[in-house]
């Protein structure tokens, strides 16, 4: 087989596998794909100088849209810059394809130059479709329902001049045949990381089961009016009030530490739907995960006695400057239609306690599956890049700082409406609020928290975007309609005295 044939099959195979978008890190090895790409028709391509912001840009368009999207880099390192997140499609089984240029596979253990162990490169994370050169025989690939690696070898002389095919033109994946759903039971519901579509469909079952839910903003559940009398506010601290028997789980695996503490509680029955196939739990004791389809069971039973949890809303009004706070502020400036993507650590949780109903229309998203801070700029990007409304990013000042080659991609995007919130504590606050890190020397706590004096201002102008810090929240109100950054800078001493006052031990009325 030619170099021009191996190509073309590369191509035929992804838009096999259901590729509609693909984000390109170009160098030398891939040249030949990235100039065969653009000659390409029905597919859509996003231009990236580097490969890590490629990689999670694709995929947030995954998450957003549900559908596959590729990754092409060149040989050598570039490939290992895709790892983060390829865990990350790993843990949400997300379609993520990579497409690595390699060198000829004679190089392998060599130490060339650019010649690495590409092959296997993602260990259990990916599924290998293929392994390819001219020199094999058969180029057949296989799918698989999360990531997915097609590493492409390829000789010199480089083939720069090969013909595009039509994207549009290939046979569709058959559906996966889905099993008839079981009989459902709980007095607890947990929920978290739906797509909207999913909401929708956990919605019908939640409001006929009728048990009290206690629900992320990532679950995208507070905005039907049917499930506002089963939905109990107050998160984790709610959640130290239940006694139940039985909680049902469903989409992703919830960030409260009382999930966490089910490890110890196997008396407690857990049933999770969702699509990872993940339990979210290390116990196997009393644990069941069911498919996707289990949503659409009519078999539905509430297990009395209730599970007694009580309702707890925090008084923002106490703490006006604090964080969450500051968070609450946000959630109520963000107008009806917007996209909403959270941020790992403390803002997800903040906002969490901040949403009590959504507008119409709002929808959230975040990168739950490793829990991670890393990419989530550039994830954001890739939920955003087709949205036609307002789109919010809520983030921590690390987490800004640790994906500021991100914009890169907003000057190939149509007319965003950005608005890129980093909430500057100056460090990793979180890591204050862990019992076991309060007793360490002051100096320790500083590395770890890695505390700083930095501003954003300068990663605006970097990027071209505009920027606003505020300490008043109708500055949020009729911001303008381009790329912004926004920095807040919360009082410390207000958060701190407000995470005191929510963690209170729970007393159990009599």
């Amino acid at each position: 087989m030619t170099q021009t044939q191996l190509i073309q099959q590369t191509l035929h195979t992804i838009a096999y596998l259901g590729v509609r978008e693909v984000c390109v890190a170009a160098g030398a090895r891939n040249a030949p794909l990235v100039s065969a790409l653009l000659a390409c028709s029905g597919v859509k391509i996003w231009n990236f100088f580097e490969e890590r912001s490629a990689a999670f840009f694709a995929l947030g368009r995954i998450m957003a849209d549900r559908q596959p999207v590729a990754v092409v880099t060149t040989s050598g390192t570039a490939a290992a810059e895709l790892l983060p997140a390829v865990i990350e499609a790993h843990y949400q089984h997300l379609p993520l394809v990579l497409v690595t240029a390699d060198r000829p596979k004679r190089y392998r253990g060599s130490g060339a130059p650019q010649a690495i162990e590409q092959a296997g490169l993602f260990g259990v994370y990916a599924t290998i479709v293929g392994d390819w050169d001219a020199t094999d025989e058969s180029h057949e690939g296989h799918c698989s329902d999360g990531p997915m690696h097609l590493n492409v070898c390829l000789d010199e002389p480089l083939e720069t001049n090969v013909a595009g095919v039509d994207f549009s033109a290939a046979q569709q994946l058959p559906a996966s045949e889905e099993g008839p759903p079981g009989p459902l039971q709980c007095d607890l519901v947990l929920a978290a990381g739906m797509h909207p579509r999913e909401a929708a469909e956990a919605a019908a079952l939640l409001a006929r089961l009728g048990a009290p839910i206690i629900a992320e903003a990532t679950s995208n559940l507070h905005g039907f009016p049917e499930l506002q009398p089963l939905l109990i506010p107050g998160g984790e601290r709610a959640l130290q009030s239940a006694r139940p028997a039985h909680v049902l789980r469903i989409g992703a695996v919830p960030s409260w530490r009382w999930w966490r503490d089910l490890e110890d509680l196997a008396k407690i029955k857990v049933t999770n739907i969702t699509r990872t196939g993940f339990s979210g739990l290390a116990r196997m004791e009393n644990v069941e995960t069911l498919a996707w389809e289990n949503i659409r069971s009519t078999e539905l039973t509430r297990v009395d006695p209730p599970c007694g949890i009580l309702r707890f809303e925090p008084d923002f009004e106490k703490f006006p400057e604090s964080e969450p706070a500051w968070v609450s502020k946000i959630a109520k400036a963000i107008p009806a239609g917007s996209r909403v993507f959270l941020g790992n650590s403390l803002p997800i949780r903040e906002f969490n306690l901040a949403l009590q109903t959504t507008k119409s229309g709002i929808e959230l998203f975040a990168n739950r599956g490793a829990n991670g801070i890393d990419g989530l700029v550039s994830t954001f990007l890739g939920t955003s890049a087709v949205h036609g409304g307002e789109c919010w990013l809520i983030l921590g000042d690390l987490s800004a700082l640790y994906d500021l080659a991100a914009p890169w991609v907003i000057s190939q995007m149509e007319h965003p409406q950005l608005r890129i919130v980093v909430i500057n504590n100056g460090g990793g606050k979180i890591f204050s609020r862990v019992a076991s890190m309060r007793a360490l020397p002051e100096a320790a706590r500083n590395v770890i928290e890695n505390r700083h004096a930095l501003g954003f201002e300068p990663w605006a102008q970097l990027w071209g975007m505009e920027y606003l810090q505020t300490a008043d929240a109708h500055d949020l109100a009729d911001l303008l309609p381009v790329p912004m950054v926004i920095e807040i800078r919360p009082d410390p001493l207000q958060t701190e005295a407000f995470w005191k006052d929510w963690q209170k031990p729970v007393i159990r009325p009599r």
